[in-house]
């Protein structure tokens, strides 16, 4: 999990997903990039996903992207994993 974020008991629910598909809406300012990032760095860490399997975040705030990508960065780089960062965003890597 990422360090010094708590999550409020409805993004603990989000925590606990154990696979598929996951869609979250909510209003701006409600977390959703926290627990997303938070999400994607444990399913990352955890050795979860086969060589074939890839973890897909579709966001519609180019901000987000970098806030993603520094977030799950952190938390994997620090347990000695890499990531690899696509953004179809205008002027994006």
């Amino acid at each position: 999990m990422i360090p010094s974020f708590t999550p409020r008991p409805s993004q603990q629910n989000i925590l606990r997903y154990a696979g598929g598909r996951l869609g979250i809406a909510a209003v701006p300012g409600a977390g959703k990039t926290h627990i997303l990032s938070a999400l994607a760095a444990q399913i990352i860490h955890s050795g979860a996903l086969q060589d074939d399997q890839e973890v897909l975040i579709v966001t519609l705030v180019n901000s987000a992207v970098d806030n993603f990508e520094a977030r799950i960065k952190r938390v994997v780089e620090t347990h000695g994993g890499k990531i690899w960062v696509e953004s179809e965003a205008a002027g994006k890597r």
